[in-house]
């Protein structure tokens, strides 16, 4: 993790530094983030000062496991976001929530680019993926896979909570 960690003393003296990294799937950083990681995750970033503040622009790439959320089949998805972000000194946990900023300790003599990249990977991810548009999901009685044809329930024996809305459309 130490290679997402950006020294700012050194930062100082070279002006910008860049950072090109593959982070393994099993890198602490990366841990409890509710996503499983189907490879390493590339990482382009160009970090900077610009005045007071640390500008951090750049991209990652990576691949993420799930589910169809209709059908269960698992599936294997692009999971990438370009990024800009600003890190400031000063500020408090709501200004910088206001002004889409990340906050930098007074006293701090590194950046650790952990923490922000964790959170655009979780919003990268597929929140909802489906394995196909056409996907026909599983039968909500019998469970079969609609994608691999028709059931034999035809639908009897529905959820008996349904029936005063079954009553409306008749």
């Amino acid at each position: 993790m130490t290679m997402l960690k950006v020294d700012l003393g050194q930062l100082d003296r070279k002006g910008r530094i860049r950072i090109d990294a593959d982070v393994p799937p099993d890198d602490p950083v990366w841990d409890d983030i509710g996503v499983r990681l189907a490879g390493p995750v590339t990482i382009r970033l160009v970090v900077q000062r610009t005045g007071p503040d640390v500008l951090v622009r750049g991209e990652f790439r990576t691949a993420v496991y799930g589910q169809c959320r209709r059908c269960l089949k698992p599936l294997e998805r692009p999971a990438a976001d370009e990024l800009t972000l600003v890190y400031r000194r000063g500020l408090s946990e709501i200004e910088a929530q206001a002004q889409e900023l990340y906050t930098l300790a007074p006293a701090a003599h590194e950046v650790d680019l952990g923490p922000a990249l964790r959170e655009h990977l979780i919003l990268a991810a597929p929140e909802y993926p489906v394995c196909d548009e056409s996907c026909r999901g599983l039968c909500a009685v019998c469970g079969a896979n609609l994608n691999e044809g028709s059931c034999n329930c035809g639908g009897q024996g529905s959820d008996p909570r349904w029936n005063a809305l079954r009553e409306l459309t008749k």
